[in-house]
């Protein structure tokens, strides 16, 4: 009997997302593929891929088999001309997903997001927006259980509290709750906290007149520590910000420690802000760093940052865009009690129709560790030794010759426990984007 392993996502802008929009611009259409990554080294998967539209019906299913440590790509969605919706992928081996979202074709840019591979009964959300210095969010909640659940949406904003109309989800569906049409403000930034009584996932898409970021929401209760392994100030004209959510239930001192690679200029230094329960504070950015106290970032300052909450428990997110450009790009913060010895990275490219992908792997919990990565269908490989904190394992251009056009996945095992992201960097618009390793 096949064993159903749930790996469900939001391929849910799909096409056209119809939404109200406020003052600040997004783009006119959106369009979706996802990367699913066969994590077995020996045996195939045999998945079964499941669209479902917001009303719960199923729009297509699609039976395909993905070798051994492989990965395929399905783009554009064996879905109807003009979905919206979400999928859950069933597989009888161990399987992850990412999934990249389009903005007019790719005119308007790209950002990226993971794969869920369970569901829980609350999501935290550190950051949302609603035409805040014409930068809005909205986020697309999914049922990962199986029967239908009711939703209840609460913000947190700089405007105070509010609450969203509660909405019912079938299984599988997703249901959309945007920022400009909900009970937030204009000009309010703030953090959301869902609850439901069933199981849910939550995917979050972040916008301006020129670019898309997009990031998971927190299905757990947060952690005293997290870690964000790539943070960057006046590298290649970029900036990086801190979005921190106080998941407790009381007010507590969260303190960022950043700290620069070898080779790049910085010291280390501190922030440390009081953050209210439900809310969320944004550390770092160009006020911090060339301010006074300041990490003295200088040119090219590139590190990592870990997140301390002391008795209390926090999730962040980490947003960074390239001043002058429209790029930009968002990724999780990782808990490193969480961490493997084994990440997964589902999309990796090399020179597909002009677009790259780099990627770096931390030691999680700070300690030396040695690092190999391969890569599906070539027999490249690479990897770093003695990383304490961020290394640049691959850069998409020179580091390893995977062949112009390569389009696979590759998989790093450490020492000790890892994080990784990835950037992808080319085409048009906003061309940058980010996601996270699995852990395997």
């Amino acid at each position: 009997m096949k064993k159903r392993i749930l790996i469900s996502f939001l391929s849910a802008l799909v096409l056209i997302l119809v939404l109200a929009v406020a003052a600040s611009a997004q783009p006119a259409s959106y369009t979706s593929g996802f990367q699913v990554q066969n994590l077995s080294d020996t045996d195939a998967a045999a998945v079964v891929i499941t669209y479902y539209n917001q009303n719960g019906t199923e729009d297509n299913s699609v039976n395909d088999v993905i070798a051994a440590g492989t990965s395929t790509t399905y783009y554009p969605v064996d879905a109807s001309a003009g979905f919206n919706g979400s999928v859950v992928i069933s597989s009888d081996q161990p399987v992850a997903a990412i999934v990249n979202i389009l903005g007019d074709n790719g005119a308007f840019g790209g950002a990226s997001y993971d794969s869920f591979s369970t569901g829980s009964a609350s999501a935290s959300i550190p950051l949302v927006l609603n035409d805040y210095f014409s930068i809005s969010t909205f986020f697309n909640v999914q049922n990962t259980g199986d029967a239908a659940t009711t939703v209840s949406v609460d913000y947190t904003t700089s405007g105070g509290s509010c609450s969203a109309t509660d909405v019912t989800i079938q299984p599988g569906a997703a249901a959309t709750f945007d920022q400009t049409n909900d009970c937030s403000s204009a000009g309010e930034i703030g953090a959301a906290n869902v609850t439901s009584d069933g199981e849910i996932a939550v995917a979050v898409v972040q916008y301006d007149t020129k670019s898309l970021l997009a990031y998971n929401a927190f299905t757990t209760g947060g952690s005293s520590i997290a870690v964000a392994p790539l943070v960057s100030q006046n590298f290649f004209n970029s900036r990086t910000a801190l979005q921190v959510q106080n998941t407790g239930a009381s007010a507590t001192d969260v303190t960022v420690n950043f700290s620069p690679s070898p080779g790049f200029p910085g010291s280390p230094c501190s922030q440390t802000l009081n953050i209210a329960p439900g809310a969320s504070a944004n550390f770092g950015d160009s006020a911090f760093f060339n301010g006074t106290p300041a990490c003295n970032a200088g040119a090219g300052y590139v590190g990592g940052a870990e997140i301390d909450a002391g008795t209390g428990t926090i999730v962040a997110i980490v947003n960074t865009v390239t001043t002058g450009t429209a790029n930009g790009a968002a990724y999780s913060a990782f808990d490193p009690a969480a961490a493997t010895s084994v990440v997964a990275f589902p999309l990796i490219m090399q020179d597909n129709f002009g677009i790259f992908t780099g990627f770096g792997v931390s030691s999680a919990d700070g300690s030396s560790i040695d690092i190999s990565c391969t890569f599906a269908n070539s027999a490249a490989t690479t990897g770093a030794t003695g990383v304490t904190g961020f290394t640049s394992v691959q850069d998409g251009n020179n580091d390893v010759d995977l062949g112009s056009g390569y389009v696979g996945a590759a998989t790093c095992t450490g020492t000790g426990p890892i994080v990784g992201v990835v950037s992808q960097l080319g085409g048009f618009g906003d061309k940058l984007l980010y996601y996270e390793g699995f852990g395997n």
